[in-house]
């Protein structure tokens, strides 16, 4: 060969050693515009974005301002950079959280955008589904499927970021289903997200109230208590677990209430004994609540009741029963409430606690244990095969 070609071929892969060095060793930006945020659109923010495909167009979901709370946005313009030549102002310790929309195709709908074990047996995660997230109230609930093939099962809403069009669910690890739900991860999507269904607990009016939460109940009175705080209520909180491992929501039912106490089982972590306890002492003391909301085992919310009865202050109760269809069409959610049928999809989930059969409720409960046992069983078998 030449020694004149030789030499060229040499320049050659320099060169393209030195541009595949330069962008290995440079960084991502994109600048994202938040326009549906009126405070803030029509600034372009620059990320760092480890998603290398993005181009200008797409929709992302990113944090924004000092809480970090993620919103949806539009990439306007991208480009390599090295630290030093990083495009300004540059949120250099804030990155793109996920790609939700490509500039051509559909949205990357029920996408797991977050998800946090609470305790071992507790989930929480945040699923983009931006048309929920801007209709949905506490109380109400969605009903999901993780894969074309499964069952649907009713889950309630446990917050909402409708800025980034999230909603949050938390779920506790019991059947096939939730098994199947809480191997999915980060980046994965669900089958089916839709809600919300139900009617929204009724919180308007209300100056002081009483929640009563027990075990992962306490992922369906969070948000109730959230609402109350922010309406200007006094609220007072009495959370319940079996032990202090399996604790959950304390900082965020700390922050919505003017007094919270927590009780377990076995006195492991705070006050010792059950939730009707700290409930029928406040009782006693003169606290005069406009409303008890209980949120929890059958046979819990069964006793609050009781406990609240002697005093005349009314108590609304959130019925998870068995359901399928969640629009009042097969009936498997009915209840007796006042000597009458409801429907828990179409008629609550929320009911006056003075009139719900908890017996009848408690029976139908557990109609299919053994089917639920047996599923959850095959469920498991079925991972560990996978796992070896």
């Amino acid at each position: 060969m030449p020694q004149k070609a030789s030499l060229i071929l040499l320049l050659k892969a320099k060169a393209c050693a030195i541009i595949h060095c330069t962008m290995n060793d440079a960084m991502y930006f994109v600048s994202v515009d938040f326009i549906d945020d009126p405070n803030v659109a029509g600034r372009q923010y620059w990320y760092v974005c480890p998603f290398g495909d993005v181009e200008s167009g797409d929709e992302v979901l990113a944090p924004l301002g000092r809480h970090s709370r993620l919103q949806l946005g539009v990439v306007r313009r991208t480009r390599y950079a090295r630290d030093a030549e990083a495009p300004y102002p540059v949120y250099m310790i804030k990155s793109i959280k996920d790609v939700v929309k490509r500039r051509q195709g559909e949205y990357m709908m029920y996408k797991i955008i977050e998800k946090r074990e609470l305790n071992p047996t507790v989930t929480m995660m945040d699923i983009f589904a931006p048309l929920v997230a801007k209709k949905a109230q506490p109380g109400q609930f969605i009903i999901l499927r993780v894969d074309e093939d499964g069952e649907r099962i009713p889950l309630t809403v446990a917050g909402c970021n409708v800025k980034a069009g999230t909603v949050k669910i938390i779920f506790q690890v019991v059947g096939a289903t939730t098994i199947k739900l809480n191997h999915k991860n980060v980046g994965d999507s669900l089958a089916d997200f839709c809600g919300p269904l139900g009617r929204a607990t009724e919180t308007e009016g209300i100056k002081k109230a009483c929640i009563v939460g027990g075990g992962v109940g306490c992922a369906i009175a969070m948000p109730v208590a959230q609402k109350l705080h922010e309406l200007g209520c006094e609220v007072h909180s009495v959370t319940g677990f079996r032990n202090r491992d399996l604790v959950i929501l304390e900082k965020e039912f700390s922050e919505c209430s003017d007094k919270l106490t927590v009780v377990t089982d076995d006195g492991s972590y705070g006050r010792k004994g059950v939730v009707t306890e700290p409930l029928k002492e406040a009782l006693e003391s003169g606290e005069k609540y406009d409303m008890i909301f209980a949120i929890g085992p059958l046979i819990m919310m069964k006793f609050v009741v009781a406990t609240a009865k002697p005093f005349g202050v009314p108590v609304t109760v959130s019925m998870n029963p068995i359901m399928i269809d969640g629009t009042g069409m097969c009936g498997g959610c009915r209840l007796t409430v006042g000597g009458k049928t409801h429907f828990a999809c179409v008629d609550g989930p929320d009911f006056n606690g003075y009139d719900v059969d908890f017996d009848e409720a408690m029976e139908r409960g557990s109609m299919y244990a053994d089917f639920e046992r047996h599923a959850r069983d095959e469920a498991c078998n079925l991972f560990k095969k996978e796992a070896e």
